[in-house]
Parts: C-alpha cells; structure tokens; sequence
C-alpha cells in the first residue's frame, strides 16, 4: 500500500519535524509514504493547487477537517484495511482549512478532534495514527 500525504506548508517546528520523520521511518516498513507539500499562500490558492493535486490522483482520498466524522484508532485502523485502492491521500489544509469544493474531491472526511488544531499539529497527530493503525492490524504492541 502507498499511502500520501497532502498539507500545506513545511513544517518549522523542530519538535514537530523529529516526531513525523519517526513516525515516517516507522511506517516505512509497512507501506510507501511520500508528502506532496503545498506553497502557503491565500486560502483559495491552496485549495486550487490541492484539487489539482487530487484530480490526477487515482487514490481513495480522505480529507481531514474539524467537521469530518470522528474514529477511533481501531475504527481508523479499519478504514485503512477496507479501503480497496492501492493508494490513499490524506489531506490536511492550511491555516483557513479546505474548502467545501476540495472536502467534496475526497471520498470521505474525517476528523482527528473536535478541536483546532494547527496544520502541523494536524500532520504529526495523523502520522501517529496511520502507524497505530498499522500496528493494530499488524497486531503489534503499540496499541493499547
């Protein structure tokens, strides 16, 4: 499985960029993983690149955004597992977040929280979560 991962801007936290290199190592061994960074500019730009992105991607698409539906790790887990592409694309937005129109490309959106996080937060959190996700379906340890 190739898993994407789609956001806008790099990240700038140290802290932050540690963790989701791990998280990448750590996935590697199971899946592909790649990130397509979008250019921070105006909420409209990004959301065009993102669709343009999108409407070439044959994968199974998953938004994320505060108004997605709400999983559990074992729920997450699942739709990994269920999802019958060889590639999904995760898609985090920017500080405005995504559009309606770019929520509507994706063939399902889901929420981390019902709080805000900020996009590099986002990042590192989802990261965390698909390599639980792997671990549970993996029946590893990690998952408790």
């Amino acid at each position: 499985m190739k898993i994407v991962i789609v956001s806008v801007g790099k990240l700038k936290n140290i802290s932050i960029i540690n963790m989701c290199n791990d998280f990448k190592q750590r996935i590697s061994h199971s899946a592909k993983i790649d990130e397509v960074v979008i250019k921070d500019s105006e909420n409209k730009t990004e959301n065009k690149k993102i669709l343009s992105y999108l409407n070439k991607d044959s994968a199974y698409k998953i938004a994320l955004s505060a108004d997605g539906e709400a999983y559990s790790s074992k729920g997450f887990s699942q739709i990994i597992s269920n999802v019958n592409y060889q590639k999904i694309t995760f898609v985090i937005g920017g500080p405005e977040g995504l559009t309606q129109e770019t929520k509507k490309e994706c063939d399902k959106t889901i929420s981390l929280s019902s709080m805000t996080f900020t996009h590099e937060m986002a990042k590192m959190i989802l990261f965390e979560q698909i390599y639980r996700s792997i671990t549970i379906l993996q029946n590893k340890k990690y998952h408790k």
